[in-house]
């Protein structure tokens, strides 16, 4: 079967190659050499980094060099990636960091047609057709009758447009506008419809609340044909085994240990059901993450360590429906997890559940379940500019996933969010208003819960400067009874920014001022404070490719109990391209802190680009810190050189 494959593979690529035109080439190196059956994309970025110090609190060497590379081969519009990544910040003592991956990816096709479909829309928004378009609900019925073809590509054309100005709308969804449109092929259309394969470390997704952000070395596949089923796994390992090192900083002593212990875990996880994931759909979730207990018996398990093997399970439903069409747009995605703590935790008996369901769940001391919700909707006008959001937010504090890192739990959130534009959209305003709470499940003393609201107004009318200012307040409070332990923050935040881009003569110029003022109160008025900051920076590009930057900046701070604080900041560059080829530049910075501390920073660096072949970025860079109240083993006074060249290409 596999040999008949390979034959048939190899026949239809000879003869695809034969009915070439005479003289047209099949194979190309570069996106800017033409199209061809067979085409080499991709780019490389080659970094080395070198300082006489390591950064203070940081685990990053001093000396460092990362090599990337990101080949695509295209066989007749089919995309294959490599994704490789080498570092010398690979260590045995901390989670993989050097990578590889090859992808088929069929929406890198899908955007490429899309990116050829808004230029021939912005073509046509030039043609009469176009006021056609901008009525087409009033004489949608009308043109039925009078026109039926001239309606389908308006109607195609509308598709194209609420793609381009949603946003959030799946752009596999307009294949049929495109092809009626005449700028997709048949061909293109099923090479679009092919699944999507990732092998070797790759990041899936699947849900917010499922899997998101986790890195698998592994495989992952994506399939939604015709945009009716969908379908989407993923099996790896998430995590490799690691022994405890302890370390101590020599230039710090705030760090004393590391504990870098780790089990291997692997992760399998499944998605099955109906439409397409950025449109309506109906999706069903399970994944499963288990730690190898086996897989690190040096791991110690005493008080010095909290490390132990878990499992976790996690399924979800997932929707999203349109009562409205382009208009109004309603999601959620319902999550409960059961997850073992401890998979070494004596394991619980009892009559009323069968052994074999207690065997499935590992059902033991360390156990424990939740569940999670989250829910958005939003309603847009696009014609008036009017834009309504809403969200809430369910995370149980015993819900836990171990395919999304770093998910906050025990937190019900809600918030609302109206925005209105006018003027053709040079004037926006909104208003938003959200409300957090933890301790879900009283267990903790007290809950403690958030309340902010805000509102923006933005004015950038055309030729003129633009203006942006916010006022958001917001208020963080407990309800403990116990008054010790009782708090109430009222902080209040407020932020101006307005700048002009100008001429003058043959220069170009541009101004921009920004300020902002937080302010603090506390119980009782111990802990106060305020932070007032006001930047100025302005940029001129003279006619003779010489380009100058200058920027001022004051930092004032008050607090309780303590003398005000200021910090001045100044800061200066320019640049200048000889040749329309080598550009070099050179800046200084310089932030003086009053009574405590100075630091004065610049640097040097040449763009060179060779032809076809690379972009050179050489920079280096010296900061001189004096700090005259901590001591030097905390962070105090230094002296750092860095040097970094940087060789990068796209073809």
């Amino acid at each position: 079967m596999t040999l008949q494959f390979m034959r048939i593979t190899i026949a239809a690529f000879l003869a695809a190659l034969l009915a070439l035109p005479a003289g047209a080439q099949w194979f190309v190196v570069g996106a800017d050499r033409g199209e061809a059956p067979v085409m080499l994309t991709g780019s490389y970025r080659l970094l080395g980094q070198t300082a006489n110090r390591q950064g203070t609190f940081q685990d990053r060497p001093a000396d460092i060099w990362r090599a990337e590379l990101t080949p695509t081969l295209s066989l007749y519009g089919i995309p294959l990636t490599a994704n490789v990544l080498m570092s010398s910040e690979q260590a045995g003592i901390r989670q993989d960091i050097n990578a590889f991956s090859l992808t088929l990816d069929p929406a890198a096709l899908q955007r490429l047609v899309m990116q050829r479909a808004y230029g021939a829309m912005a073509d046509f928004m030039q043609t009469e057709d176009a006021e056609l378009l901008r009525n087409l609900d009033g004489i949608r019925d009308s043109l039925a009758v009078a026109n039926p073809e001239r309606l389908k590509q308006l109607e195609a054309w509308r598709t194209i447009q609420d793609v381009r100005d949603l946003g959030s709308m799946d752009a596999s969804a307009t294949n049929k506008a495109l092809e009626t449109l005449g700028l997709m092929s048949g061909a293109e259309s099923f090479i679009a419809s092919l699944p999507t394969i990732g092998v070797g470390t790759v990041f899936p997704m699947f849900s917010p609340l499922t899997v998101s952000g986790v890195r698998v070395q592994g495989a992952s596949v994506e399939w939604n044909p015709g945009g009716t089923i969908f379908l989407q796994g993923a099996y790896g390992t998430t995590q490799r085994p690691l022994s405890r090192v302890d370390t101590v900083r020599l230039d710090t002593t705030i760090f004393t240990t590391q504990d870098n212990s780790a089990f291997g875990r692997k992760l399998m996880a499944a998605k099955a059901g109906i439409g397409r994931r950025e449109g309506p759909h109906l999706h069903l979730t399970a994944m499963l993450v288990a730690d190898d207990v086996a897989s690190n018996p040096g791991v110690p398990r005493d008080s010095t360590t909290a490390l132990t093997p878990q499992k976790n399970w996690v399924a979800a439903l997932d929707f999203k429906v349109e009562p409205i069409p382009r208009m109004w747009t309603i999601q959620a995605e319902l999550a409960g997890s059961a997850t073992v703590g401890d998979r070494l935790a004596p394991e619980l008996n009892t009559n009323q559940v069968p052994d074999e369901l207690l065997g499935l769940v590992d059902y033991s001391a360390s156990s424990y379940a939740d569940w999670a919700f989250i829910g958005t909707t939003a309603f847009t006008i696009r014609e008036t500019g009017t834009r309504l959001t809403g969200s809430y937010r369910r995370l149980g504090p015993g819900f836990r996933t171990l395919g999304v890192p770093n998910l906050r739990t025990d937190l019900l959130r809600y918030d609302v969010r109206f925005d209105q534009s006018f003027w053709s959209r040079q004037i926006s305003a909104g208003v938003f208003y959200r409300r957090d709470l933890d301790n879900l499940i009283p267990w903790k003393r007290s809950t403690t819960s958030i309340t902010s609201l805000g509102v923006n107004l933005g004015v950038s009318i055309r030729r003129l400067p633009f203006l942006r200012i916010s006022y958001a307040p917001y208020v963080q409070e407990n309800d403990a009874t116990n008054p010790l332990l009782q708090f109430v923050n009222r902080t209040t935040n407020v932020m101006l920014a307005t700048g002009h881009s100008y001429r003058i003569d043959d220069m170009q110029m541009s101004t921009v001022v920004n300020g902002a003022r937080q302010w603090s109160e506390t119980k009782d008025n111990l802990f106060d404070f305020g932070v007032t900051t006001v930047n100025v920076s302005h940029s001129v590009q003279f006619p003779s490719s010489l380009t100058m930057q200058a920027g001022l900046g004051v930092i004032n701070q008050t607090q309780t109990a303590t003398p005000d604080n200021g910090i001045i900041t100044v800061d200066g560059s320019a640049g200048y391209t000889f040749f329309d080829a080598a550009t070099c530049s050179a800046g200084l910075s310089l932030a003086i802190e009053q009574d405590r501390s100075n630091r004065t920073g610049y640097f040097v660096s040449v763009f060179v680009p060779i032809q076809d072949i690379a972009n050179i970025d050489v920079r280096a860079e010296r900061t001189l810190f004096t700090e005259r109240v901590e001591p030097a083993i905390l962070g105090g006074s230094y002296g750092e050189t860095l040097f970094r060249a940087t060789i990068s290409h796209s073809w």
